[in-house]
């Protein structure tokens, strides 16, 4: 995966991971036990942005420890995949997530550019219970979406 695009011959997918070796992340990310392994296969996945990877990523969202969490939504947000906006959303809603991993989810949903990011970041700030500073991300992430598009 380190591989560089002169070594691999200037082709993008021999960088990609081969069928077998995506399989092995996915299983390694969605097994309970030993983090370090876990947050290594989740930010390979992120890394790679395979589309396979999305849902074990998703699991993720809703681990048990923080580490694995973040890893997860900061994966998700380098693949930009519009399956994990409901996930995302989520996140940045679940007034006990840890602040950190609430501002990775908005940015997350931000990089998406999706109509259903959008939507989602909308809903969160009409949510009057929304407390102020995760009302200032989600308009931070709205604003890096409009710059962006």
């Amino acid at each position: 995966m380190t591989m560089s695009m002169e070594e691999s011959g200037g082709h993008w997918f021999s960088q990609m991971p081969r069928t077998g070796r995506i399989y092995q992340l996915i299983d390694e990310a969605g097994k309970a036990g030993f983090r370090s392994g876990r947050v290594d296969a989740i930010v390979a996945l992120g890394e790679c942005r395979d589309p396979r990877a999305v849902d074990v990523l998703v699991t993720c969202c809703q681990d048990r420890d923080p580490s694995i969490r973040m890893s997860a939504v900061t994966a998700l947000g380098r693949m930009r995949s519009g399956r994990a906006v409901p996930a995302l959303v989520r996140c940045v809603q679940d007034r006990d997530e840890v602040q950190e991993i609430r501002r990775e989810a908005a940015s997350a949903l931000a990089s998406t550019r999706c109509e259903s990011a959008v939507e989602g970041l909308r809903g969160c700030l009409e949510d009057e219970k929304v407390d102020p500073a995760v009302r200032s991300l989600v308009e931070e992430a709205l604003a890096q979406i409009r710059t962006k598009g």
